[in-house]
């Protein structure tokens, strides 16, 4: 029987190590400045931050350590090693990759250049069913992280779309560091009392035959910390819509791989698959995930009829009405909302009452009302979709740095 809570003590009690581990903070500095800047981008948007970047930082502290725990666990359960997993090798070529597109920073494919290298030439030598089940368990673990908080901080913005003109959808942006304890192949001996008897089967993934063969070989936990992230668009369907799809494809992948990586560490030619599945699969999710996105007509794209909400204001008059991303706003007050200038207008006078005809994503009509008097309501905490041509904020594809640099050069 496998010593689950035996192994989940140990866990809970490696977990700290990393938390006290300098890069697990350089991690968090890199984070908090990722959400410094979407809380700029909603302050010229808004007029306000709706959460603040600390707050986010927190969050994504604790679902990380969450998500940590549960990996942990997959990984102590399969037995992934990563002794000769070649991770010094990986590390680097991720980086380069990333300044290619950052989306190459992904494990899944400077995981499987290197395990192609590994397989065909023999350099660097590197256990490849190892690599690949480690790359498939944070894929796991970060398709959970997605699933559970993928749409929680996501950030309105306006692309330019060639059908459509202006529309508005909403930037998936999260980050989680990730304290979680790996598994390092030693030989030699431990303390009776840090030491855990597994089950026969056990390891799920087997190591290289050298180690295998070895009496004398004992599995070490380490804490280690990872970093993982989400970066996403929604534009034809709600960020929690987008969200939970792109996790269900993620978890699909995962599961794909530590299947394959079982098998490639029992068959030689399944350590082949594995390693052209990771990078091939994942690019083939982003590839479809866009492609799904571009055929579908878009959520906000502006309306003919009044004006398309955005997004909406937490805690702010709209949303305690009931108002919602997705709604057409048709009148305030009796008055024809046509366009952003109509609605301020009338927040200038700031009435004490206001009732505010809305037509629903549902195609439902619906009155809303609200009363603040004797200070009046002059704000009501709507961002709705532009049909000015000229809005500011419009967002591009992300480029590498060395698309950068080439375009800087160009200009010189």
């Amino acid at each position: 029987m496998f010593p689950l809570l035996r192994i989940l003590r140990f866990i809970l009690e490696g977990l700290p190590l990393s938390v006290a581990n300098p890069f697990f903070w350089i991690v968090i500095l890199i984070i908090w400045l990722q959400y410094r800047k979407t809380a700029d981008l909603e302050e010229k948007m808004f007029g306000v931050v709706r959460i603040s970047p600390g707050i986010k930082v927190l969050h994504s502290m604790l679902l990380g350590t969450l998500g940590g725990i549960i990996g942990s666990l997959v990984i102590v359960f399969l037995g992934i090693s990563i002794t000769g997993a070649g991770l010094t090798y990986v590390w680097p070529l991720a980086i380069f990759l990333m300044l290619v597109h950052p989306r190459f920073i992904c494990f899944s494919y400077a995981g499987g250049i290197i395990s192609l290298f590994s397989l065909i030439f023999g350099f660097p030598k590197v256990d490849v069913a190892g690599l690949m089940a480690l790359v498939g368990a944070l894929h796991l673990v970060e398709s959970l992280l997605i699933y559970t908080a993928g749409y929680l901080n996501s950030a309105p913005i306006f692309i330019q779309d060639k059908r459509y003109g202006i529309i508005g959808g909403f930037s998936l942006q999260e980050f989680w560091p990730v304290p979680i304890m790996m598994l390092a192949v030693v030989v030699g001996q431990l303390p009776l009392e840090d030491m855990v008897d597994m089950p026969d089967w056990w390891p799920i993934i087997k190591p290289p035959s050298e180690i295998l063969e070895r009496q004398d070989v004992v599995y070490l936990m380490m804490p280690v910390v990872a970093a993982l992230g989400y970066g996403d668009i929604a534009l034809t369907r709600t960020p929690k819509s987008r969200s939970k799809a792109s996790a269900l494809n993620l978890l699909l992948f995962s599961t794909v791989l530590l299947l394959l990586s079982i098998a490639a560490s029992r068959i030689q030619a399944f350590k082949f698959l594995a390693a052209l599945f990771a990078p091939l699969a994942h690019e083939a999710l982003i590839i479809f995930g866009k492609k799904n996105e571009k055929q579908r007509p878009p959520m906000f794209a502006p309306s003919e009829r009044g004006v398309k909400v955005l997004d909406v204001v937490k805690g702010s008059p709209a949303e305690k009405m009931g108002i919602e991303p997705g709604d057409v706003v048709l009148s305030i007050n009796g008055r024809q909302i046509n366009e952003a200038e109509d609605i301020r207008k009338i927040k200038e006078s700031a009435p004490w009452y206001v009732w505010i005809d809305v037509l629903k994503s549902c195609g439902e009509f619906k009155t809303y009302e609200m009363s603040a008097y004797p200070e009046g309501i002059n704000t009501l905490g709507i961002l709705i979709v532009p049909k000015d041509p000229d809005v500011p904020f419009v967002v591009m594809e992300e480029k590498g740095l060395l698309d950068r640099l080439k375009k800087f050069i160009k200009k010189e």
